[in-house]
């Protein structure tokens, strides 16, 4: 049977070796490197597709060349899923030429000097995103107590997804300019990608071609999707406003929570070009397996587990990374989490949406996944939920990048379950505490509830990775309602059998509330040049 991860991991391959310089970012950086990640998003879609695939379409009449790949519809906000189209998979399989496509239009790909006022402070931070935020923020208001500035590069195409606003002195937030990230051009080095050349891939029954595969992959890069997946010509526009930032503010460190997508690639590079030091801080829980060769390129890594150090070091591009072993800066707050409260307002949400009140509520932390895939964990979860002993109600929260409104239709197969729907501006983590248990399969809200010591529940149903917390003893592994209703009825009845031991916890999570002044001890260690943070973090060598 063909292994579809390996299929997608051999082109990609192929991809790099083959056409890996075919178009680079005036600062040097290639399009591969940039672009990995929503490359291979469509690569791996496209493996699944021609496996799929009952018959080869040979399409010989094509008409634009953006109609071979085109923009789908997606549960996440901020992401495009691209797909290749019955006409795509007919180019890449053979047929037609590029000189048939009718290019596409747009503005050139040429880099925009652009015009800024930028302050000088040690310390630069990128963010696009509010989990970034949320991450960065206390760690740069324990450097502005230390006396260090810091400039914050907001990048975020989604007025939620924003850094906020600041008036704490130390702290200037800097905006990218609107424009840049909707730019469109037609890709410059199209004519480089040789629909001719003759190295292939297999893909079950399929000889994949690199040259056509290399030009259809490089359609992503004509359309320009916001912060997560920028046109080529707005990636020129961010790498030289980037380059101007750090030259303006002469930062000598760099901080991220992304070094892998687009604007974290971009970022870490200009850094590396201004002789700066970087600094990464894991926002969200690692899925090992996940990580790829592109996943790591700042070199201090400050990660929330001790369990997080080996994938970390795995995924790294460098000889000389060093790993921290922090915790996470925004669970700092959950040592004042207000349970009360929480649990008052689960309560309320369930009296107002069902008018009843279980005396037990379990938090279903969502994720953006697929309608269908979401509708699949609800029936199983719904199941489970209606066999468990104790008055259970469900509370269903969304992922802060998802639209709460493609969650209604979940509701509908919870029949005989007290079930309430609330907003993504509250979502799992506002209200977690208040829950008698939290259900998720990769959630970082599970790693939260761990930490409150909210029993966790780990959905691990077919196709579907997990955290792999119940690997470490932190979880429930739930693969069946059968596994649901008899971890729900065993909390009930006996809270004090699933209690996880504090050595899992810490595998998962370093926890004592000050993981902000120990990132910040690590910037302040690396503006001085020295290596050796004063903190309780370990540091790793990976030579």
């Amino acid at each position: 049977m063909t292994d579809p991860g390996q299929v997608a991991e051999a082109l990609m391959a192929a991809l790099e070796a083959e056409y890996g310089d075919a178009l680079v970012t005036v600062g040097g950086v290639s399009w591969l490197s940039v672009h990995h990640v929503p490359i291979r998003r469509l690569v791996t879609r496209l493996v699944r597709q021609l496996l799929e695939l009952d018959e080869v379409p040979t399409t010989t009449v094509f008409g634009a060349a953006e109609d071979l790949v085109v923009a789908g519809g997606s549960t996440s906000l901020g992401y495009v899923a691209y797909e290749v189209s019955e006409a795509g998979l007919s180019f890449l399989l053979g047929h037609g030429e590029p000189g048939q496509l009718t290019p596409d239009g747009g503005e050139l790909a040429v880099p925009v000097q652009p015009r800024l006022e930028v302050t000088t402070a040690p310390v630069c931070a990128v963010s696009w995103s509010s989990r970034h935020a949320e991450t960065l923020l206390p760690v740069l208001s324990d450097l502005a107590c230390q006396g260090v500035r810091s400039t914050v590069v907001d990048m975020a195409s989604e007025v939620d997804q924003r850094f906020p606003d600041t008036s704490e002195p130390g702290i200037t937030v800097l905006r990218l300019p609107e424009e840049a990230l909707g730019r469109h051009s037609d890709v410059p080095a199209q004519s480089a990608f040789r629909t001719e050349n003759e190295r292939t891939v297999r893909a079950g029954q399929h000889e994949i071609g690199i040259g056509r595969l290399a030009w259809l992959a490089a359609r992503v890069l004509v359309r320009s999707a916001g912060c997560t997946q920028p046109s080529w010509s707005a990636t020129l526009y961010v790498e030289q406003w980037l380059d101007a930032v750090l030259l303006e503010s002469h930062s000598r460190v760099l901080l991220c929570s992304n070094d892998s997508s687009p604007l974290g690639v971009l970022a870490v590079r200009a850094a590396e070009r201004a002789a700066a030091d970087t600094v990464y801080v894991q926002h969200g829980a690692w899925i090992e397996g996940q990580t790829s060769s592109h996943a790591q390129r700042c070199r201090h890594v400050a990660v929330m587990g001790a369990r997080d150090v080996r994938v970390a070091q795995a995924g790294t591009r460098r000889v000389d990374v060093r790993t921290y072993v922090v915790g996470q800066p925004r669970f700092d707050g959950l040592t004042q989490v207000d349970r009360l409260g929480q649990r008052a307002y689960l309560q309320r949400m369930l009296k107002e949406q069902t008018g009843s009140a279980p005396t037990r509520v379990v938090v279903w932390a969502c994720q953006p996944f697929n309608e269908q895939r979401l509708l699949g964990q609800a029936e199983v979860l719904a199941e489970g939920l209606r066999n468990a002993r104790g008055g259970w109600g469900l509370v269903v929260a969304p992922h802060p990048a998802q639209n709460a409104e493609t969650l209604s239709p979940l509701l509908d197969v919870m029949n005989g379950v007290p079930v309430a729907l609330i907003g993504a501006e509250v979502g799992a983590r506002g209200c977690l505490a208040g829950g008698d248990a939290l259900i998720s399969a990769s959630s970082t809200c599970g790693i939260e509830a761990l930490l409150l010591e909210v029993p966790v529940l780990e959905l691990a149903l077919p196709a579907t990775r997990t955290l792999g917390l119940a690997d470490h003893g932190a979880a429930w592994r739930c693969e069946s309602s059968r596994d649901i209703a008899r971890f729900l009825t065993r909390i009930d009845e006996s809270p004090q059998t699933v209690r996880v031991p504090t050595a899992a916890r810490e595998s998962i999570c370093h926890w004592d509330g000050r993981s902000a002044d120990a990132v910040a001890d690590i910037v302040t260690q690396a503006l001085s040049g020295s290596t050796t943070p004063h903190h309780s973090a370990q540091g790793t060598d990976r030579r």
